[in-house]
């Protein structure tokens, strides 16, 4: 048994100790005036970028463990190829991403999640990662104090040793040429509504206003962006813009940007805004990519929140302290009602003041 897996079991046992400290108190006039650049960035950009949020001896230890995990499923059976069984190996080969946290048979994202799957891999990117208050603090400042969690996952992409892709940094040509994923994530509301006239006028030069999204993405790459791993490809300002469904023509290929970031930062981004992956151009490294995907609290689900063993203790934790964003986050704030219900009150309470403002007609 691995000692990252050891110590997992005995934090879980223990029932302690799992969660990031989290003060009582506001934030300090600097951090406040971080987080508000955060905000402001997000909403007008449709993303932000939070810097080193692993160290580099991190990033290396969360390397090594993940080449374990993925050496294993090249060896599994996780799918197929033209309608043949094949092992995670032949998948890689033709390009196929393989992904941490979904069933242990396949290659997919899915549930139960990196919670409940790789539990030994899941534990040490709690408190930095996954439940770091100051991606909360920010998740809650757009999306409003309704954050709950819904794919904790790793993806890894294959690296040009066993695609046999070309290898070396690409160029900005290339990057927006082999780009074959240009998509908006769950929740967006452009995939439904962007060809309606009426509300293509309400997009035109990004007019529309920022709205809380009803999801956002929280994702945190282990190598640099600007090396041969290659990058996250946006749309700066396509979460309030009619821009569609992929870059065409040189006037909106221009618009596509090679995100800057480096391993261990964070980049936390709107469900609407159009973004891609890129290939991976490295000899034999995996690019690897952490995400956690977090939702508005009362929407569907994709992870495990009640079985899991890791989970259960985290709950049983965040009780014991009355961290209702924890709860909040593992779908097990009940207090009150639970959070949409105390919205209700709110309201209630807003909607009784606004009718004290009325005045009789003249």
């Amino acid at each position: 048994m691995s000692t990252t897996r050891s110590n997992t079991q005995s934090a879980v046992q223990a029932g302690g100790n799992l969660l990031p400290a989290r003060s009582g108190s506001a934030p300090s006039a600097a951090e406040e005036t971080v987080l508000a650049e955060q905000v402001e960035q997000f909403q007008s950009r449709g993303f932000t970028v939070l810097r080193e949020v692993f160290s580099a001896a991190e990033v290396e230890a969360l390397r090594a463990e993940l080449d374990v995990q993925i050496a294993a499923k090249l060896e599994a059976q996780l799918g197929e190829v033209e309608g043949k069984p094949a092992t995670g190996a032949e998948l890689a080969a033709t390009g196929r991403t393989i992904s941490i946290g979904g069933p242990d048979d396949s290659a997919t994202i899915g549930f139960p999640g990196l919670l409940a799957a790789a539990p030994e891999l899941a534990e040490p990117l709690i408190k930095p990662f996954l439940l770091n208050p100051q991606l909360l603090d920010l998740a809650e400042r757009v999306m409003g104090p309704f954050v709950q969690g819904d794919g904790f996952y790793v993806v890894g992409t294959p690296p040009a040793q066993l695609t046999g892709r070309a290898t070396g940094v690409a160029s900005r040509q290339e990057l927006l040429t082999e780009a074959a994923q240009w998509h908006r994530d769950a929740y967006n509301h452009h995939t439904l509504w962007r060809a309606n006239p009426g509300y293509a006028d309400d997009l035109a030069d990004g007019g529309q206003p920022f709205t809380p999204p009803l999801a956002a993405h929280m994702l945190c790459y282990l190598q640099d962006m600007d090396g041969p791993g290659g990058p996250l490809l946006v749309v700066p300002g396509s979460h309030r813009s009619a821009f569609g469904a992929e870059p065409e023509g040189a006037e909106e290929e221009a618009a596509g940007v090679p995100l800057d970031a480096k391993a261990g930062d964070v980049v936390f981004f709107h469900c609407d805004m159009l973004h891609s992956g890129s290939a991976n151009r490295a000899d034999s490294a995996w690019r690897y990519m952490v995400t956690s995907f977090v939702v508005r609290a009362g929407l569907p689900h994709r992870d495990d929140f009640t079985d899991a063993p890791l989970v259960q203790a985290l709950v049983a934790e965040a009780e014991a302290r009355g961290d209702r964003r924890v709860l909040r986050f593992f779908a097990a704030d009940t207090a009150d009602g639970g959070p949409l219900r105390r919205e209700e009150e709110r309201w209630r309470a807003a909607i009784a003041e606004e009718r004290g403002l009325l005045r009789p007609a003249p």
